[in-house]
């Protein structure tokens, strides 16, 4: 059965507060820095979870999570019902007038950012192949595929991507909007029950940015 495309009306931000350049950075000396958020908003529009990608200092982390709290969100809209989202946000912070200016994350801004900030950041996702090893997963839960899915048609590959911290929790889970989001929701409340021995480099815990495919067969299995 053809799904039809789904119509999706992205998150909004309708307020925000500026975050404040932090103080102990000023006084040492530091006049720009940057950091990466990742932020969950859910279908009432509520921030559900903030998760701090990378930075140059974790003081801009701190300053941006805390401004964060304060702004409110409408939840995105998918065929017109209200449901939950992610949004990677940049901040860049100078000391100048403790200007900071925020920018929604595309794969192309993201690339541009990394080239910026070089080397200089101080935290951020460990690459797959510095891994000490293959992350493992301890807790497994599998998406709730019912057979009415599957009679209707409701089918198809959904690919999730997501954060494992350093913990060995599931942070994040979210999938593309070209994906079947019926299953897309199965797929990311199962996900996000999911849990990892604590992924580490050079014995060190790590963040990591990991992906999982499932292929819903429906009535074809």
């Amino acid at each position: 059965m053809h799904q039809p495309a789904a119509s999706l009306e992205s998150m909004k931000i309708t307020q925000t507060v500026d975050p404040i350049f932090p103080r102990s950075l000023m006084n040492s000396g530091v006049t720009t820095g940057a950091c990466q958020v990742a932020i969950s908003v859910d279908a009432s529009g509520r921030l559900s979870e903030v998760l701090v990608i990378r930075y140059t200092f974790p003081e801009f982390g701190d300053a941006a999570v805390a401004a964060l709290k304060r702004w409110t969100y409408v939840p995105a809209r998918m065929n017109g019902e209200a449901v939950a989202s992610t949004l990677d946000l940049v901040f860049n912070f100078e000391a100048r007038g403790v200007v900071v200016s925020t920018a929604t994350v595309g794969e192309a801004a993201q690339a541009m950012i990394l080239r910026l900030l070089g080397d200089t950041y101080a935290y951020g996702p460990c690459p797959l192949e510095k891994l000490d090893r293959v992350p493992i997963p301890t807790v497994t839960v599998m998406p709730q595929y019912s057979k009415e899915l599957a009679a209707k048609g409701v089918k198809g590959p959904v690919t999730v991507e997501y954060y494992i911290d350093e913990t060995g929790a599931v942070r994040m889970a979210c999938v593309s909007p070209d994906d079947n989001q019926i299953l897309g929701a199965l797929t990311v409340a199962a996900v996000s029950q999911w849990k990892f021995a604590p992924p580490t480099s050079h014995g060190r815990p790590v963040l990591v940015k990991a992906s999982q495919v499932f292929d819903f067969k429906g009535d074809d299995s």
